[in-house]
């Protein structure tokens, strides 16, 4: 069925001529200028869930920032975005083919700087809810038709802007199925498309996007999309293994972590598709950034004082911010300083906090050091941390729920250690903001965190920016943690030297951006 032609909420027709940037010189080098279309499920500040919202928010600007075109497509959670009071430039309506029908939406978007563009997709019926994929622990019903709507409407917001696309940017299964439209009929001829490749990045291969055979009616694609070289698992709908097997590229973030994935205890079952996409030389690491600015303790207003590499007089102000907020003492009785360990995580399985706390239940009662936890997520391991709080006040202090920035970034400054003792890690930014604030992480060598962290070396410190450690059990997380607290006790220097490299590690996404364009390039040769 033909599309009218969309009108604006000014009653303006849209245009509809194509547009073909032609490649330009940008900052100093011949590069192709692309249009970007961003596709996601969340986005800080509007939502956010983890990770993906925060590579949502700085990856797009830092591309934009490089001459790019970027046209970031999220839905509009009512619950969520409403209380941000946004003036939106723009609203006008949108049809959308879903289930043998039009259904009927809005796009709101806002233009806050050149080059970049935020297109919200309002449909109540599928995103007017309190949490974005779940509520209370149990994941909504319809996920698989809400996103497989998004999905849909992104093509047709795409197709309605007139503008020729270069790339389709998808990330997770939320949106993977437009690497599926992309190549079907109802959009291969579509001129908007016609030179569009799509890219897809994986930011955690655990969750994909599975639903029962008959969702895949949803799509509207033909019958050949449902087989095992496309959407087809085991007689169920995969949305990501079908964006996995039929994206242009395919990348994860972290160049570690997409060699982990290959393996059957890091692939989440995906590990055959992942093998052959790698086979095809279509599968690449590329490590997240982190923003800078909004991550800097020389002027980070949530800080007590602000401190730099050569003065790092304000961290200890941090330090004994966070001690008053948790109620924990700064010193021991003999007014010696003791260090502080801080964890900073969603409490789930994979981020090994159950190993945490078997480990701290061992090493609370014969250490002088301070712990502190923020997170929220899996209620026995929200029980067994209050638990110990209870029985190790004094020692041990958390807080249940999802921090404040001013509380995440306090928490960051004011240790001197940060646990992150993964199963497995497609990236972590936590570390890294961490190393920002000359915080040293403790890591389990697994993803992002193996390409991130350089291991202690007591005979040569120059280059060390953390404490690793390899096998997930709980000796081996007690023995690094008391490895840390000793080395803090002994060799203060060493810990001052690790601050310094920590702190002048560039994780700046401009890197970052740079190894994007050049999968792009890729996408289209």
């Amino acid at each position: 069925m033909r599309k009218k032609p969309l009108r604006r909420s000014g009653g303006k027709k849209e245009k509809t001529s194509v547009s073909v940037p032609a490649p330009e010189r940008i900052s100093g080098e011949e590069r192709t200028r692309y249009n970007i279309f961003w596709c996601a499920s969340e986005c800080a500040p509007f939502a956010k869930t983890g990770g993906l919202a925060d590579v949502s928010a700085a990856l797009p600007q830092a591309l934009a920032r490089r001459g790019h075109e970027l046209t970031v497509i999220l839905p509009f959670y009512n619950w969520k975005m409403n209380p941000l009071s946004l003036h939106y430039d723009d609203m006008f309506p949108l049809e959308v083919p879903f289930r043998g029908g039009v259904f009927r939406c809005r796009v709101r978007t806002l233009r806050p700087e050149k080059g970049l563009t935020y297109c919200f997709i309002e449909y109540d019926r599928f995103f007017d809810r309190p949490g974005l994929y779940d509520w209370q622990g149990a994941s909504y019903g319809d996920n698989g038709e809400r996103f497989i709507f998004f999905s849909r409407a992104c093509m047709e917001l795409a197709s309605s802007l007139g503008r020729k696309a270069d790339i389709l940017h998808l990330n997770d299964w939320h949106t993977a199925l437009c690497a599926a439209y992309l190549k079907s009929p109802l959009y291969r001829e579509n001129p908007v498309f016609r030179e569009c490749r799509s890219v897809l990045t994986l930011h955690n291969v655990g969750y994909q996007g599975d639903f029962p055979g008959e969702t895949f009616a949803c799509t509207g694609l033909p019958p050949e999309f449902f087989r095992f070289d496309a959407l087809e698992y085991y007689g169920r709908l995969n949305l990501l293994k079908g964006g996995i097997a039929l994206a242009d590229e395919v990348n994860t973030v972290s160049p570690t972590y997409a060699g982990d994935i290959l393996s059957s205890a890091c692939g989440c079952g995906l590990e055959g598709a992942l093998r052959y996409c790698a086979g095809k030389g279509r599968l690449r690491g590329i490590l997240n950034g982190i923003d800078v600015k909004k991550w800097d303790p020389a002027c980070d207003k949530f800080l007590p004082a602000p401190y730099t590499v050569s003065d790092m007089s304000g961290k200890e102000k941090a330090k004994k911010a966070l001690a008053e907020h948790f109620r924990l003492s700064y010193e021991t009785s003999s007014k010696k300083v003791v260090p502080f360990f801080g964890v900073l995580s969603r409490l789930a399985f994979q981020k090994g906090l159950d190993v945490l706390a078997d480990a701290l239940e061992g090493l609370l009662p014969r250490m002088e050091a301070r712990f502190v936890l923020i997170g929220a997520g899996d209620p026995h391991l929200q029980w067994r941390y209050t638990s110990l709080m209870e029985r190790c006040r004094g020692k041990f202090a958390c807080h249940i729920g999802m921090a404040e920035d001013s509380l995440a970034h306090l928490l960051e400054a004011g240790c001197d250690f940060f646990l992150m003792p993964s199963r497995y890690e497609p990236c972590g930014l936590n570390q890294m903001y961490s190393m920002r604030y000359g915080t040293l992480p403790i890591v389990r060598s697994t993803g992002g965190l193996a390409d991130t962290v350089k291991n202690y070396d007591a005979n040569d410190p120059s280059s060390s920016t953390g404490f690793v450690f390899y096998d997930l059990t709980v000796p081996a997380l007690q023995n690094t943690i008391l490895w840390a607290d000793s080395t803090y006790k002994n060799s203060f220097g060493d810990i001052l030297t690790m601050r310094k490299n920590a702190m002048s590690t560039d994780f700046s996404w401009d890197r970052t951006a740079e190894k994007y364009e050049e999968m792009y390039r890729n996408a289209h040769q």
